[in-house]
């Protein structure tokens, strides 16, 4: 399902087929995790590069290098993506918020009174101005557990990856750049 006009990540993204050759395209289909056989792939080609004195053998230990460790990065966003949080952090954090926002009055109240009549009924906006700010904590955690969802607040990868492709076909000397991601009503996503 494509939400909000962000690309469905299941398949390969448009934006990512005029990278790929056909041939490429097409295995898609065929691996689990694309990714992992592109990155196999550059290292094979980098290797081949290597044995047909290419380049040299320092810069085929740099470009490995720089390979392992976007392999190693890839794994870790694939983690923080795919593991869930336990759901006792959320469960126990909304029933606790829940129960601390019920019990608020009873404690206020008291204190309220001592002001007379009129601080009595200061007592309920006070409570709900409170009882909303930790309503708020809770939405902002909840929304903090899936940071690459797509949604409002969410981490803006396809600027952060159109970013990357601009600047890599610039290494590249590449003079046709695609656009950068712009902001939508506010959201850059």
């Amino acid at each position: 399902m494509i939400k909000a006009g962000f690309p469905d990540y299941g398949r390969t993204p448009i934006f990512l087929n005029k990278y790929l050759t056909e041939d490429e395209a097409e295995l898609q289909s065929h691996y689990k995790n694309f990714a992992t056989y592109l990155v196999a792939q550059q290292s094979k080609d980098v290797n081949e590069l290597k044995n047909m004195n290419i380049i040299s053998d320092f810069n085929q230990m740099q470009l490995q290098d720089c390979l392992n460790e976007f392999y190693t990065l890839q794994g870790q966003a694939e983690r923080i993506k795919k593991f869930p949080l336990p759901r006792q952090f959320a469960s126990t954090a909304f029933v606790f918020n829940v129960l601390f926002i019920m019990l608020l009055p009873l404690g206020l109240v008291n204190e309220f009174s001592k002001l007379g009549d009129y601080g009595i009924w200061m007592s309920i906006p006070f409570c709900i101005i409170i009882g909303w700010v930790y309503i708020i904590m809770e939405l902002v955690g909840d929304y903090s557990e899936n940071p690459f969802e797509g949604l409002m607040f969410d981490i803006p990868m396809l600027s952060i990856c159109r970013t990357i492709e601009i600047d890599l076909l610039q290494i590249m000397g590449e003079t046709e750049l695609p656009d950068p991601i712009l902001s939508r009503n506010g959201v850059l996503v």
